[in-house]
Protein backbone atom coordinates (compact mmCIF):
# COMPACT_ATOMS: atom_id res chain seq x y z
CA UNK A 1 0.00 0.00 0.00
CA UNK A 2 1.62 2.95 -1.23
CA UNK A 3 2.05 6.15 1.35
CA UNK A 4 -1.00 8.38 0.25
CA UNK A 5 -3.19 5.24 0.24
CA UNK A 6 -2.14 4.51 3.99
CA UNK A 7 -2.92 8.83 5.00
CA UNK A 8 -5.83 8.60 3.07
CA UNK A 9 -6.77 5.52 5.47
CA UNK A 10 -5.95 7.23 8.74
CA UNK A 11 -7.71 10.83 7.79
CA UNK A 12 -10.99 8.02 7.23
CA UNK A 13 -10.66 6.63 10.69
CA UNK A 14 -9.57 9.78 12.59
CA UNK A 15 -13.34 11.23 10.43
CA UNK A 16 -15.36 8.39 11.68
CA UNK A 17 -14.05 8.33 15.12
CA UNK A 18 -15.11 12.09 15.01
CA UNK A 19 -18.71 11.17 13.73
CA UNK A 20 -18.94 8.47 16.02
CA UNK A 21 -17.68 10.59 19.53
CA UNK A 22 -20.44 13.59 17.85
CA UNK A 23 -23.40 11.16 18.05
CA UNK A 24 -22.63 9.95 21.14
CA UNK A 25 -21.99 13.72 22.97
CA UNK A 26 -26.09 14.13 20.69
CA UNK A 27 -27.20 10.92 22.65
CA UNK A 28 -30.29 13.19 24.10
CA UNK A 29 -31.29 13.82 20.37
CA UNK A 30 -33.27 10.75 19.05
CA UNK A 31 -33.97 11.09 15.01
CA UNK A 32 -37.06 8.52 14.41
CA UNK A 33 -38.54 8.61 10.55
CA UNK A 34 -36.96 11.81 9.72
CA UNK A 35 -38.33 13.48 12.98
CA UNK A 36 -36.25 14.83 15.74
CA UNK A 37 -36.84 14.22 18.94
CA UNK A 38 -35.21 16.72 21.53
CA UNK A 39 -36.32 15.91 25.04
CA UNK A 40 -37.54 18.99 26.88
CA UNK A 41 -36.84 18.77 31.04
CA UNK A 42 -37.93 20.98 34.29
CA UNK A 43 -37.44 20.54 38.21
CA UNK A 44 -40.08 19.86 40.43
CA UNK A 45 -40.36 20.49 44.40
CA UNK A 46 -41.23 17.91 46.90
CA UNK A 47 -41.59 18.98 50.38
CA UNK A 48 -41.10 16.41 52.72
CA UNK A 49 -40.64 16.02 56.61
CA UNK A 50 -38.37 14.81 59.08
CA UNK A 51 -38.55 15.45 62.83
CA UNK A 52 -35.88 17.04 64.69
CA UNK A 53 -34.46 19.25 67.08
CA UNK A 54 -34.98 23.11 66.60
CA UNK A 55 -34.27 24.78 69.57
CA UNK A 56 -34.59 24.72 73.06
CA UNK A 57 -35.84 26.60 76.52
CA UNK A 58 -33.44 27.51 79.14
CA UNK A 59 -35.26 27.55 82.68
CA UNK A 60 -32.94 28.64 85.36
CA UNK A 61 -33.01 28.36 88.94
CA UNK A 62 -30.85 30.83 91.22
CA UNK A 63 -30.54 31.16 94.75
CA UNK A 64 -30.97 34.65 96.57
CA UNK A 65 -29.94 35.76 100.19
CA UNK A 66 -32.49 38.29 102.38
CA UNK A 67 -32.49 38.82 105.65
CA UNK A 68 -35.36 38.18 108.03
CA UNK A 69 -36.70 39.36 111.37
CA UNK A 70 -38.51 37.17 113.70
CA UNK A 71 -39.23 38.36 117.10
CA UNK A 72 -38.78 35.47 120.40
CA UNK A 73 -39.47 35.46 123.28
CA UNK A 74 -36.72 34.67 126.30
CA UNK A 75 -36.74 34.42 130.02
CA UNK A 76 -33.94 35.34 132.09
CA UNK A 77 -32.97 36.09 135.72
CA UNK A 78 -31.88 38.78 137.14
CA UNK A 79 -29.70 39.45 140.54
CA UNK A 80 -30.86 41.82 142.86
CA UNK A 81 -28.83 42.92 145.92
CA UNK A 82 -30.42 44.11 148.77
CA UNK A 83 -28.81 44.76 151.98
CA UNK A 84 -30.56 44.71 155.44
CA UNK A 85 -29.79 45.59 159.02
CA UNK A 86 -30.90 42.92 161.61
CA UNK A 87 -30.63 43.11 165.54
CA UNK A 88 -26.89 42.25 166.46
CA UNK A 89 -25.77 39.05 167.67
CA UNK A 90 -22.40 37.26 168.16
CA UNK A 91 -20.45 35.37 165.32
CA UNK A 92 -21.20 31.92 165.09
CA UNK A 93 -19.13 29.33 163.67
CA UNK A 94 -18.58 29.33 159.87
CA UNK A 95 -19.49 33.05 159.70
CA UNK A 96 -16.68 34.55 156.79
CA UNK A 97 -15.53 38.13 158.90
CA UNK A 98 -13.30 39.96 157.51
CA UNK A 99 -12.62 38.57 154.50
CA UNK A 100 -12.17 39.68 150.71
CA UNK A 101 -12.97 37.88 147.92
CA UNK A 102 -15.88 37.98 144.96
CA UNK A 103 -18.96 36.00 145.31
CA UNK A 104 -20.35 34.30 141.94
CA UNK A 105 -24.33 34.00 141.60
CA UNK A 106 -25.14 31.83 138.66
CA UNK A 107 -28.07 33.73 136.32
CA UNK A 108 -29.82 31.04 134.20
CA UNK A 109 -31.52 32.22 130.99
CA UNK A 110 -33.03 31.23 127.68
CA UNK A 111 -31.17 31.97 124.36
CA UNK A 112 -32.16 32.14 120.78
CA UNK A 113 -31.02 28.97 118.61
CA UNK A 114 -31.45 29.53 115.30
CA UNK A 115 -31.79 26.46 113.12
CA UNK A 116 -32.46 25.82 109.59
CA UNK A 117 -34.89 23.60 107.50
CA UNK A 118 -35.65 23.29 103.52
CA UNK A 119 -39.06 23.69 102.82
CA UNK A 120 -40.43 22.64 99.50
CA UNK A 121 -43.02 26.12 98.59
CA UNK A 122 -43.79 25.45 94.85
CA UNK A 123 -42.60 23.79 91.94
CA UNK A 124 -42.65 24.71 88.46
CA UNK A 125 -44.70 22.95 86.15
CA UNK A 126 -42.76 21.97 82.47
CA UNK A 127 -44.96 20.95 79.71
CA UNK A 128 -44.92 20.60 76.10
CA UNK A 129 -47.14 21.51 73.67
CA UNK A 130 -46.69 20.13 69.73
CA UNK A 131 -48.36 23.15 67.77
CA UNK A 132 -49.15 22.72 63.93
CA UNK A 133 -47.72 25.78 61.77
CA UNK A 134 -48.07 26.55 58.00
CA UNK A 135 -44.82 27.41 56.20
CA UNK A 136 -44.67 28.64 52.48
CA UNK A 137 -41.16 26.38 51.04
CA UNK A 138 -39.99 28.64 48.45
CA UNK A 139 -37.08 27.89 46.27
CA UNK A 140 -36.01 28.06 42.53
CA UNK A 141 -36.61 25.31 39.90
CA UNK A 142 -35.26 25.13 36.23
CA UNK A 143 -37.20 24.49 33.47
CA UNK A 144 -35.85 23.52 29.90
CA UNK A 145 -38.04 25.85 27.51
CA UNK A 146 -37.92 25.11 23.64
CA UNK A 147 -38.29 28.29 21.52
CA UNK A 148 -40.50 27.54 18.60
CA UNK A 149 -38.32 29.42 16.71
CA UNK A 150 -39.00 27.33 13.13
CA UNK A 151 -42.86 28.07 13.67
CA UNK A 152 -42.43 32.03 14.39
CA UNK A 153 -39.76 32.07 11.32
CA UNK A 154 -43.00 30.84 9.12
CA UNK A 155 -44.98 33.80 10.00
CA UNK A 156 -42.73 36.48 10.66
CA UNK A 157 -43.71 37.60 7.17
CA UNK A 158 -47.20 38.18 8.64
CA UNK A 159 -45.70 40.09 11.66
CA UNK A 160 -43.59 42.46 9.02
CA UNK A 161 -47.32 43.16 7.34
CA UNK A 162 -48.96 44.04 10.50
CA UNK A 163 -45.90 46.25 11.75
CA UNK A 164 -46.55 47.84 8.36
CA UNK A 165 -50.20 48.32 8.16
CA UNK A 166 -50.01 49.96 12.43
CA UNK A 167 -47.37 52.53 10.80
CA UNK A 168 -48.92 53.83 8.50
CA UNK A 169 -51.99 54.34 10.22
CA UNK A 170 -49.52 56.16 12.69
CA UNK A 171 -48.13 58.29 9.93
CA UNK A 172 -46.89 61.49 11.42
CA UNK A 173 -46.45 60.26 15.15
CA UNK A 174 -43.29 59.52 17.08
CA UNK A 175 -44.15 55.79 16.90
CA UNK A 176 -43.69 55.96 13.18
CA UNK A 177 -39.30 56.07 13.26
CA UNK A 178 -39.31 52.69 14.76
CA UNK A 179 -38.09 49.39 12.79
CA UNK A 180 -39.52 46.05 12.84
CA UNK A 181 -36.49 45.18 14.17
CA UNK A 182 -37.20 47.23 17.43
CA UNK A 183 -40.65 46.07 17.45
CA UNK A 184 -39.93 42.04 16.92
CA UNK A 185 -39.44 40.91 20.35
CA UNK A 186 -42.78 41.87 21.23
CA UNK A 187 -44.08 39.89 18.49
CA UNK A 188 -41.95 37.07 19.31
CA UNK A 189 -42.95 37.57 23.19
CA UNK A 190 -46.89 37.11 22.44
CA UNK A 191 -45.93 34.42 20.32
CA UNK A 192 -43.55 32.32 22.59
CA UNK A 193 -46.31 32.78 25.27
CA UNK A 194 -49.21 31.10 23.46
CA UNK A 195 -46.69 28.02 23.41
CA UNK A 196 -45.96 27.96 26.93
CA UNK A 197 -47.65 25.65 28.86
CA UNK A 198 -48.35 27.81 31.88
CA UNK A 199 -50.62 29.54 29.59
CA UNK A 200 -52.17 26.81 28.06
CA UNK A 201 -55.85 27.04 27.98
CA UNK A 202 -56.15 30.53 29.22
CA UNK A 203 -56.85 33.78 26.94
CA UNK A 204 -54.60 36.34 26.71
CA UNK A 205 -56.51 39.46 28.71
CA UNK A 206 -55.79 36.38 31.91
CA UNK A 207 -51.90 36.26 31.08
CA UNK A 208 -51.42 39.64 30.61
CA UNK A 209 -50.90 40.92 33.83
CA UNK A 210 -48.03 37.94 34.17
CA UNK A 211 -46.45 39.47 30.53
CA UNK A 212 -46.20 42.53 31.74
CA UNK A 213 -44.60 42.27 35.09
CA UNK A 214 -42.30 40.05 33.14
CA UNK A 215 -41.82 43.03 30.80
CA UNK A 216 -41.43 45.66 33.94
CA UNK A 217 -38.88 43.16 35.59
CA UNK A 218 -36.34 43.48 32.73
CA UNK A 219 -37.03 46.52 32.10
CA UNK A 220 -36.42 47.94 35.90
CA UNK A 221 -38.64 50.10 36.26
CA UNK A 222 -42.88 49.80 35.67
CA UNK A 223 -43.94 50.17 32.18
CA UNK A 224 -46.54 53.12 32.28
CA UNK A 225 -47.47 54.09 28.63
CA UNK A 226 -44.48 51.97 26.92
CA UNK A 227 -46.74 48.93 27.78
CA UNK A 228 -49.77 49.82 26.51
CA UNK A 229 -48.00 50.83 22.67
CA UNK A 230 -46.11 47.15 22.72
CA UNK A 231 -49.54 45.75 23.87
CA UNK A 232 -50.63 45.65 20.67
CA UNK A 233 -47.50 43.69 19.15
CA UNK A 234 -47.47 41.54 21.86
CA UNK A 235 -51.14 40.51 21.74
CA UNK A 236 -50.84 39.99 17.87
CA UNK A 237 -47.88 37.20 18.01
CA UNK A 238 -50.12 35.55 21.10
CA UNK A 239 -53.28 35.42 18.17
CA UNK A 240 -51.43 34.65 15.53
CA UNK A 241 -49.69 31.59 17.35
CA UNK A 242 -53.52 30.04 18.52
CA UNK A 243 -54.15 30.26 15.04
CA UNK A 244 -51.77 26.87 14.16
Amino acid sequence: MSGSNRDRDRVDREYTTEQTTSRAARQDVRDTDGEIHVPVAEERIEVGKREGEIGEVEIRKTVVQEQVSIPVELAHEEVRVEERDIADRPAQAGDQLFQEGVIRVPVRGEEAVVQKEAVVTGEVVIDKERLTETQNITDTVRRERVEVEEAYNQRRGEFQQHFTQRQAAMRGTQGTTRTFEEAEPNYRTGFTAAHDERYQGREFDEIEPSLRSEYETRQGRSGGDAWQHLREEIREGWTRARRR
